[in-house]
């Protein structure tokens, strides 16, 4: 927590000043006062804000109220005034870092030195046509050619042109670096890598969370959000614009170079990401069937959409595949390889919207899983993202029901993220505090106790916590985390039944994503979340997509290949496949313990 001095104006939102001073917070209700996420608390000036709503007094508990907690959007400016404020400062647990096959260096982006003749009075060829004739191109940048005239009689001699295909993007006097940054666009954290698309060098990487965040947590609020405001779009839009170029200036810093110096960007997103990013309406994706704008690659100029970068530059975005399947599991997809051998192989994208992506060594199937919610901690008594604090692993001894935990950062406990939430719900399955339903069981423990009528594990009492409240796993937990594991277990079934591959013919495994990373192969495949096959099978890839857009921005050919590939994969839209019902109702209970 810091302590933080603001000043708002009458009728100002608190939630939304602090939002425009850069704070932001994991709320998944997109500011209506349903989640709590957006806790702050006030130290001075109170009496400044309007009184705690009815959502409020449903949600804050009344010693909280007493003590000053609110939540940042019930809380309105009555007047002007100055305000301290304690707000949770978020720390998440971003991984950058992915599996990247090597690939050869062939990027779009080039450059040539070439000699521009000068025009005389016997020659009075234009600016334009003399440079192109030199460089071999067939058109120039609007924007090169308006300065083209200056740069040309500047000096005389050798220039350095910048060229992408046959188009001329820069003209310079020095010889600049060509640079390029790939961009992993996910629903709770944004990645950016920076490249030397001469050499190929990854100069700088840099991560943050998305600022979408503040409009909902998971990929329908979005939408919905979008949907219910005038301007929603735009909003989501120039949040994510936003993020993007604070990384960018944040890579840059890194590396020592100049934002000016980058010409192609490769950003890869699910189709809810890649749709707001562009300013498309989300309307086709808000309700069944989940219908795309556009399946196709898109080629736009940075400057169109007010990214940092030469005013010349490229933005690439990859085509999304069907429905919630996007472009980032394709680019997963091309960075393991799975597309290219004749492996029977499965690719999971572990997070807020899972991907799944089967071969059978010919022909591949993809689906979206619906979760995210319950795995990043939403409708989970004491669930977190993965911030400082969160507890991401858990050990229960069986007999004693003692528990061993870890948390990120080593600090203090102040909820359970989803690696931890798997690891517990193994462990406690272990133990037997759970049965094969999901039921909880009184054991003889002081740990498992009822709370209105309701059954719970303490995890880490509050003496031991960070907020001073026990963490705990309740029966209700339990059942929500059932239903999205349910959901990626039907869906992999699904997709392997459309295949006609068995369990058994699995050769490899593919698991990736933040969350993907981050959690234990074994308490996954020991609740059914993963596929029952040996761990000599599994592959973490670590951020899959992010390594699958820097490779295609370092080699023009694996665009072409993953179009082609968006192309060929089945898209299976589960909500109406037959026996997906059924098969989500099996999956709901824990499969047997290995002896």
């Amino acid at each position: 927590m810091v302590e933080l001095g603001i000043e708002v104006r009458k009728g100002d939102s608190l939630f939304s000043v602090l939002m425009s001073m850069g704070h932001m917070f994991p709320s998944n209700c997109g500011g209506k006062g349903l989640c709590g996420r957006c806790r702050v608390r006030v130290l001075k000036g109170e009496d400044l804000l309007s009184p705690p709503s009815e959502l409020e007094r449903k949600i804050l508990a009344e010693r909280e109220l007493k003590a000053g907690w609110r939540l940042a959007c019930q809380a309105e400016a009555l007047s002007n005034g100055l305000l301290l404020l304690e707000v949770p400062t978020l720390s998440y647990k971003l991984v950058v870092e992915g599996l990247e096959r090597p690939v050869s260096l062939s990027p779009l982006i080039r450059s040539m030195v070439v000699e521009v003749p000068r025009p005389s009075l016997k020659d009075l060829t234009p600016d334009a046509e003399r440079l192109l004739k030199v460089t071999g191109a067939v058109e120039i940048d609007f924007d090169t050619l308006r300065s083209l005239p200056i740069l040309l009689r500047r000096r005389t001699g050798r220039f350095q042109v910048v060229l992408r295909k046959r188009e001329v993007l820069n003209v310079r006097t020095e010889h600049g670096r060509l640079l390029g940054v790939a961009v992993d666009m996910g629903t709770t954290k944004l990645a950016a890598y920076l490249v030397d698309l001469s050499t190929g060098e990854l100069l700088a990487t840099a991560s943050d969370v998305n600022p979408q965040i503040a409009f909902g947590e998971d990929i329908m609020s979005r939408v919905a959000f979008s949907m219910q405001k005038s301007e929603g779009v735009k909003m989501l839009q120039e949040a994510l614009v936003e993020g993007v170029n604070k990384l960018i200036t944040k890579a840059c810093e890194e590396a020592g170079v100049k934002a000016n110096n980058i010409y192609e960007l490769v950003l890869v997103g699910n189709t809810m990401i890649h749709h707001s990013f562009l300013g498309i309406s989300l309307n086709g994706l808000g309700v069944a069937p989940f219908v795309l704008a556009t399946r196709n690659p898109v080629e736009i100029k940075a400057r169109e959409l007010g990214l940092l970068a030469n005013r010349a530059a490229y933005v690439y975005l990859p085509p999304p595949i069907a429905g919630f399947v996007g472009s980032d599991a394709l680019a997963a997809s091309v960075a393991s390889g799975l597309h290219e051998t004749s492996e029977v192989g499965m690719l999971i994208d572990l997070g807020t919207n899972t991907e799944i992506i089967l071969s059978d060594g010919d022909e591949l199937w993809a689906a979206s899983c619906a979760s995210g919610p319950a795995f990043e901690g939403w409708k989970i008594s004491c669930g977190s993202r993965a911030v400082e604090g969160a507890i991401d692993s858990v050990r229960v001894e069986p007999g004693t029901y003692e528990v061993a935990y870890s948390t990120i950062g080593g600090a203090k406990p102040i909820g359970i993220c989803g690696s931890g939430l798997i690891d517990a719900l193994a462990e406690l399955y272990r133990a037997g505090v759970l049965d094969a339903s999901g039921r909880m069981l009184e054991v003889p423990t002081p740990r498992c106790r009822r709370r209105d009528g309701v059954l719970e594990f303490v995890l880490a009492w509050s003496g031991e916590t960070g907020t001073g409240r026990d963490v705990v796993l309740t029966q209700k937990d339990v059942r929500e985390l059932q239903l999205a594991k349910a959901a990626v277990q039907a869906g992999a079934e699904v997709l392997m039944e459309k295949a006609g591959v068995r369990l058994g013919d699995l050769e490899v495994l593919y698991l990736a994503g933040a969350f993907g990373s981050s959690l234990n192969f074994l308490s996954a495949r020991t609740i059914g979340l993963c596929p029952d096959v040996p761990f000599s099978k599994v592959r973490f890839l670590g951020n899959a997509a992010g390594a699958g857009a820097r490779m295609m921005l370092k080699n023009v050919q694996l665009r072409r290949e993953a179009e082609a590939l968006a192309r060929r994969v089945k898209f299976v839209e589960l909500a109406v496949e037959k026996g997906f019902r059924e098969k989500f109702l099996d999956a709901l209970r824990f499969p047997p313990l290995r002896a």
